[in-house]
């Protein structure tokens, strides 16, 4: 069950992006590294406790394969417990040889860096492997019951492996009937016993290799084989006893500098009310998980223990969160959801299905997801990775109900206004004004809070011409409380703004068809996996290029398709040449499906050619 770990905003829009791979595809099953069985039985008892008896066996079939289990690693709760029944090495042609007892150990797991996680780990270190080894072992542990849960839930998550798997079986029983719900899973055979207290998963057919090699970083599959298991299939069934203890919690007086701030922040509009409190946990409240108390489970800490400790994990955060906005008069309910870029489908509404606590508050009328976890806060607005995802939302008077968390409607990425005037060898001066919008905005903060304004200044001269000289910037520090539009004044001399090619100067503005070129790629290297690139946006850029003759006419260019559309606009001016060129892209998830179609394929081709007639010949005075 997960303790509702913290993760980290997403990265900064800065970052260099890796660039996509030369080949992707389903990797052969000849290429597979290591060869696999895997047979398991767990049994779920009356208390929630589970059992699992399993036997792994491998066989090193690359020198990559020894890489992989040159280490076995197995952490658990210390409430917990795991017993090493056999570890063996069989090398070609010789009999087993036990694994002597050094080469066993068992210690306390690191802590995480932001938290206290009392967690064993034994680990087992097979001598002497090289391909065609084989190791076997097999491991007995038990699982405490969840404090203060009455039903269990059990995910088999079956993701892409570099195992060639020549067995793969699977049972599970419990006292009382279990119930079962599957994705993806046409490769197995799952059988469930009348009664409903057995249940087996085996591979239809054998060796059976499921691998995927060299996709996009910002590649998911979102359709892997996945089984869940578990004692009932209503959300009230599975969280009913935790939202009672939420709300006995929030009961409770606030303590006093909770109290104290939402004092201060009365007679304030709803939405500055609200981001008032947000600053004051931000600013008096730091995140780091203590989950050394295993009775705690996924029950928050008391208020006022928040208070006095001055720290918390995410549900401690927005528990004190909740009680403070209902305190200032905002309609405010915890909620648990999968915080990160993919949120799995519910296939069970079990324990296993969180893995974040934020807060669901209404503010004049509108729903606000607020996670007092983040570095920044952008009132109104939904951080991407909690958006377009379920949440299971706890009410006041401890029912449990499902909403839907929306994705964000396009707003401004990027407004951008650039003049360049050329001078000698390729270089211009340049003029810049930007207006970024919610995200990007987001991002400038908390590269200003975590490297420093100077460090974030640099990046973002960069961002205007990779390589410059007297680059001054004009903008606001940044804030915890990210204004709707941030702007950035620039100067800077860009020593490349013209490419020499042969004996010409040329104006580009490749950058803007990055994304056309990593779909090309995605398609003619044979790429399965959906892309994600975030919260949809809008960018727009005008040009007005002067100290040069700019060879080129009117031009423009359009495309409209259900994910990305494009408008081109250029015409030479009295000073050389201006243009504008605008993009919106209206959805965060491309699929498959999607980016090999025909429609999107014409879509590429459109966009390619748009950035390409920005390729513009100028000829320097003089030259």
């Amino acid at each position: 069950m997960p303790v509702f770990p913290h993760t980290p905003i997403l990265a900064f829009f800065l970052a260099a992006t890796a660039s996509l791979p030369a080949h992707a595809a389903r990797q052969p099953i000849a290429e597979a590294p290591l060869s696999g069985e895997t047979e398991f039985h767990c049994h779920f008892g009356q208390d929630n406790s589970t059992e699992c008896v399993s036997t792994y066996r491998y066989t090193i079939l690359t020198l990559a394969g020894r890489d992989l289990v040159s280490r076995i690693d197995r952490s658990y709760a210390e409430n917990d417990t795991l017993k090493v029944e056999r570890a063996e090495l069989i090398q070609p042609g010789e009999k087993p040889l036990p694994l002597a007892a050094t080469q066993i150990d068992t210690r306390m797991a690191p802590n995480p860096d932001q938290g206290f996680l009392r967690q064993k780990q034994t680990s087992l270190a097979f001598p002497n492997l090289r391909v065609g080894s084989t190791i076997v072992y097999t491991l007995r542990e038990r699982f405490a019951g969840i404090p203060s849960a009455t039903q269990f839930h059990y995910v088999l998550d079956l993701q892409p492996r570099a195992v060639r798997q020549e067995r793969f079986r699977a049972e599970f029983s419990a006292d009382r009937p279990m119930v079962w719900r599957g994705q993806a899973m046409d490769a197995y055979r799952v059988e469930a016993t009348p009664d409903a207290r057995r249940i087996t998963v085996e591979l239809k057919a054998t060796p059976y290799y499921y691998a995927y090699v060299n996709e996009s970083d910002q590649g998911y599959l979102r359709q892997s084989p996945r089984l869940e298991i578990g004692s009932a299939v209503a959300l009230q069934d599975y969280f009913g006893p935790f939202a009672k203890r939420y709300n006995e919690i929030l009961a409770a007086a606030l303590p006093p500098n909770a109290a104290a701030a939402v004092t201060a922040q009365r007679g304030q509009p709803a939405p500055k009310l609200v981001a008032g409190l947000m600053r004051h946990l931000h600013e008096h409240y730091r995140y780091l998980g203590d989950w050394r108390s295993s009775e705690r489970g996924q029950i928050p800490f008391a208020l006022d223990e928040i208070e006095r400790r001055g720290y918390g994990d995410c549900k401690d955060l927005a528990v004190l969160l909740v009680a403070m906005l209902r305190a200032a008069g905002i309609e405010a309910e915890p909620a648990l959801v999968t915080r990160g870029t993919m949120a799995p489908d519910v296939l069970l509404p079990g324990l296993a299905a969180p893995n974040h606590a934020i807060v669901r508050a209404r503010v004049e009328g509108a729903t606000w997801w607020l996670d007092p976890t983040n570095p920044v806060f952008v009132p109104g607005f939904t951080m991407p990775d909690i958006q377009q995802r379920w949440a299971f939302v706890m009410d006041s008077q401890g029912s449990m109900r499902r909403e839907d968390i929306a994705l964000e409607a396009p707003g401004a990425g990027v407004v951008v206004t650039r003049h360049e005037r050329f001078g000698q060898d390729g270089q211009a001066q340049v003029r810049a004004s930007v207006e970024v919008g919610r995200m990007v905005a987001a991002q400038i903060s908390v590269g200003d809070l975590q490297n420093g304004a100077t460090a974030m200044d640099q990046a973002l001269c960069r961002s205007f011409a990779a390589e410059n000289r007297d680059c001054r910037l004009q903008r606001a520090a940044g804030d915890f409380v990210v204004p709707a539009a941030y702007r950035i004044d620039a100067t800077l001399v860009d020593l490349r703004a013209l490419e020499r090619v042969g004996g010409r100067y040329v104006h580009t503005q490749s950058h803007l068809g990055d994304d056309w070129e990593s779909f090309a790629r995605y398609r003619q290297t044979g790429q399965l996996a959906d892309i994600y690139l975030g919260t949809p946006e809008i960018s727009s850029y005008e040009v007005t290029l002067a100290g040069g003759q700019v060879d080129a006419r009117a031009l423009h260019c359009q495309v409209r398709s259900p994910w990305i559309d494009v408008d081109l606009d250029g015409k030479p001016a009295n000073s050389g040449y201006q243009y504008r060129y605008r993009s919106v892209r209206k959805v965060s998830w491309f699929s498959h499906a999607d980016i090999v179609s025909e429609a999107f394929g014409q879509a590429i081709e459109q966009g390619r050619q748009c950035v390409e007639s920005l390729r513009l010949a100028v000829k320097l005075p003089g030259k």
